[in-house]
């Protein structure tokens, strides 16, 4: 038997007192070479050394040839880090969904990193795990799980009383730790609350597992209608909906692919590990849920999602006494289908989710405190395996939502070694944190492959020095120079969510309407939001790709550089109230009480408050300022009509809201010059303000720290 638990970085740090329709059989046919440059144990073992490979009877591998081209250049794992500032620029917008303060924001957090550096501890992960703290963190995370676990913005199955409503216990971790610590049946909170109330209330906790277990009951309070059909076939499109949901969104898997691939065997495993397209994390999963690693008749398994005699619309028992999120009838009665159940083992007669709950209960408080139990022939526990799925599926998520791509193919399994080195190495501090999200973020944050500078500035052998984490086909090319990735591969589109609260955020515009009831038809700007890539509904699931009528809906609502009038919350300055008027016309308030400013001051504020560059580096860039703005960069704002002023600076804020600068994440801007950032600044955007915002909530009660116009001095308490 062996048990698996990896240290995290921010164990390090406490210690320290730093902190406290599915596809089925792909058969992976696009990576048909020979992978020369993969050099690891075959596709499983315990993550120690251990190189046992399980049992297959379909292992086969992908044909092809490589030319007999050589591996690429250099034995050794390469470094190309872009520094302090790059690393914030990166850092702000994932960590917490805006874009910097502009440079004043970055060149703050770079001293308090040097400082950090200084006083003997990792400056890099002090500040990411306080970034991933307060009400913008809250915010940001609560979008992302709210599309991660399929919820419904609109129509039919959005439950607005249920997801959006709060009732009041969410300002402390209390309410999560009552879920974490007790069975869903037969006990009760004793207070008023909703799934809101359990999803900030878990992230406060700072452990995701009672957010995962309250949603499978939250959510069938609210299933898909039909018309026209019976009673069984309702029940059987109920059962459907609610056990793919769960495959996808709780365990990473889908039972069209379990045939073909899955934690014991593959189409795509080969022996060889130059040969091996298949790398799977060591364990039986798959065996222990569904009874057999090819899965079993997904009738069987969804029969756990019972619908009718299960839910009810009036009383019956509330999850933990859930009071918003429907009730439920834990008798065995009412079961019109009389399928035989099958989840983790033989359910019984009428079954339902209660029978679910305490192995997911008992999993995560297990796997959390001893970490993943294997037996010697890797058969893993039922409980266990539903948290240790759903743990790496959380991860796998997590990782894609910072770094662009996931960690695995589209059948969940990760393609080569280091793809799956990473997947169980933030699992493990995942898990070995009760599933603490400011850990996962942490972790990948201080990963070598977060930072990754540009290709013309590393002095690597290659440019393409990574190994095929972003881009696994890379190792297929004919050119063996181009066989790995560079951080080109990452560069993708900030996801829907993100984007847009970035361009709200920096001109203190309204926020996007999180969900709208069910028979409500009015979502504020719909058309935008569903062409930008946010979840709306299970048939409107979003993107995060780049498309032409996704630019152009951009476009049509940003580029004059107006409010969309999204009609959500309102914004203003960090740790402030929200602002009477937009950033841009009090920006222009204070660039005219400022001696001198001329339209390039303005150009380069608006610049350094959209895309963190307020460099102009050319007379031709000047040019097109002028071109945009209709005025000319050399003029004094003194001389100019104020509407001409404010027209023209929102139409050059709008161009830079459709540049890849601000719609990209993966390459940021090269560090810049400190002498070009404008010398006036909206209150509450200058250096002292969000000194006072950004010390409190980073360095906590482990610093005493000093803010001034200058910047921050901290030391140690």
């Amino acid at each position: 038997m062996t048990t698996a638990h990896t240290p995290s970085t921010l164990r390090g740090l406490i210690a320290l007192g730093l902190a406290t329709t599915p596809l089925a059989c792909q058969d992976d046919a696009a990576g048909t070479a020979t992978e020369t440059a993969e050099t690891d144990p075959p596709a499983t073992g315990t993550g120690d050394g251990d190189t046992d490979v399980l049992p297959t009877t379909s292992a086969g591998s992908d044909s092809g040839d490589d030319g007999g081209e050589p591996p690429p250049p250099g034995d050794q794992a390469e470094d190309c880090d872009a520094g302090d500032e790059a690393f914030i620029k990166r850092l702000i917008p994932l960590v917490q969904g805006r874009k910097p303060e502009g440079m004043r924001e970055v060149l703050l957090l770079v001293s308090m990193i040097e400082q950090l550096d200084a006083a003997g501890v990792d400056g890099r992960a002090v500040v990411a795990r306080g970034l991933a703290s307060g009400p913008l963190y809250l915010g940001r995370w609560r979008q992302f799980l709210w599309e991660q676990l399929r919820i419904n913005r609109i129509e039919i199955k959005s439950n607005l009383n249920c997801y959006s409503v709060t009732n009041g216990p969410n300002a402390g971790p209390e309410l999560a730790k009552f879920i974490r610590d007790n069975d869903a049946n037969g006990t009760s909170f004793g207070q008023k609350f909703s799934m809101a109330d359990v999803l900030e209330s878990s992230l406060r906790l700072d452990d995701l597992s009672p957010l995962y277990r309250a949603d499978m009951f939250a959510r069938m309070a609210r299933p898909l209608s039909g018309a026209n059909i019976s009673p069984e076939e309702f029940e059987v499109n109920a059962r459907s909906n609610f056990g793919e949901i769960f495959e996808s969104a709780y365990l990473g898997r889908r039972s069209g692919c379990l045939e073909c691939h899955n934690s014991e065997e593959s189409v795509t495993f080969n022996p060889d590990p130059k040969q091996n397209h298949f790398w799977s994390i060591p364990g039986k999963f798959e065996a222990a849920i569904y009874g057999a690693s090819k899965g079993r008749p997904e009738q069987e398994l969804y029969a756990a999602f019972r619908v009718t005699g299960f839910t009810v619309e009036k009383g019956g028992v509330q999850a933990w006494g859930m009071s918003s999120c429907g009730g439920f009838d834990p008798g065995r009665g009412g079961d019109l289908l009389n399928i035989p159940g099958y989840l983790g083992g033989k359910l019984p007669a009428g079954q339902h989710l209660f029978d679910i709950d305490p192995l997911f209960k008992s999993g995560f408080a297990s796997l959390a405190a001893d970490g993943l139990t294997l037996e010697d022939n890797l058969d893993v526990g039922p409980d266990q395996a539903l948290a240790y799925l759903t743990a790496t599926n959380i991860v796998n998520n997590v990782w894609k939502e910072l770094l662009g791509h996931p960690l695995t193919l589209a059948h969940n399994f990760p393609r080569n070694a280091k793809q799956r080195e990473i997947l169980q190495n933030l699992s493990e501090a995942f898990v070995a944190d009760d599933y603490s999200l400011r850990t996962l973020i942490t972790e990948i944050a201080v990963h070598p492959y977060f930072n990754v500078d540009a290709p013309d500035l590393c002095d690597t052998s290659t440019p393409y020095f990574l190994e095929p984490v972003y881009e696994p086909y890379s190792i297929t090319t004919a050119d063996p120079n181009r066989r790995g990735n560079n951080v080109g591969d990452r560069v993708q589109r900030f996801s829907a969510w993100v984007l847009i609260e970035s361009a709200m955020r920096s001109m203190w515009w309204d926020l996007p309407v999180g969900q709208i009831a069910a028979q409500d038809f009015d979502y504020p700007a719909i058309d935008f939001l569903r062409d930008t890539g946010i979840f709306l509904k299970d048939a409107q699931n979003g993107f995060n790709g780049v498309d032409f009528n996704g630019l152009l809906a951009w476009e049509n609502r940003l580029a004059n550089g107006s409010s969309p009038g999204l009609k959500g919350a309102c914004t203003g300055p960090l740790g402030q109230p929200c602002s009477q008027y937009e950033w841009i016309e009090l920006m222009l308030v204070a660039a005219s009480k400022t001696s001198g400013t001329t339209v390039r001051d303005l150009a380069a504020a608006i610049k350094d408050r959209l895309i963190t560059e307020p460099v102009i580096a050319d007379d031709g860039e000047l040019e097109a300022i002028a071109a945009i703005m209709g005025l000319d960069p050399a003029s004094k704002m003194s001389a100019n009509d104020g509407v001409a002023l404010e027209q023209g600076a929102r139409r050059y804020a709008g161009l830079l809201f459709n540049t890849p600068q601000f719609m990209l994440s993966g390459v940021p801007s090269r560090d810049q010059d400190p002498a070009a950032i404008p010398k006036f600044a909206v209150a509450g955007t200058d250096t002292e303000a969000l000194c006072k915002h950004l010390a409190p909530l980073i360095l906590a009660d482990t610093y005493t720290f000093t803010c001034s116009a200058d910047g921050i001095k901290l030391a140690k308490k």
